[in-house]
């Protein structure tokens, strides 16, 4: 496996473990367990964070002239970050709502 094919299943690693996370506060939310809710949130953020940080070092190698193949499987990459970064940020004003709801019950 090249280093480049090792970089991109941690994206995808990352991303989808960030998914999850975020998906586990959801649940969690629902059960007005805001607590774990959070623990949760935190995990996706710095699964995020981190994969993040992968992804803007392609860049600025590339940007430095150390271009990068695109293949399908960075196009892949590139798909789990980018929703697993907007479901982390749904998830968040939904667990935010959640909260607001229960206060008032």
């Amino acid at each position: 496996m090249s280093e480049l094919e090792k970089i991109v299943f941690q994206l995808i690693t990352l991303s989808g473990s960030a998914r999850s996370s975020a998906f586990g506060a959801l649940e969690h939310a629902k059960k007005f367990d805001f607590d774990e809710a959070e623990e949760q949130l935190k995990r996706a953020r710095e699964e995020i964070v981190e994969a993040h940080n992968i992804q803007t070092d392609l860049i600025q190698k590339e940007s430095k002239g150390d271009n990068t193949d695109v293949n399908l499987l960075m196009v892949h990459a590139q798909d789990h970050l980018m929703t697993a970064m907007l479901a982390k940020d749904l998830i968040e004003q939904m667990v935010q709502m959640q909260k607001a709801l229960s206060d008032k019950l």
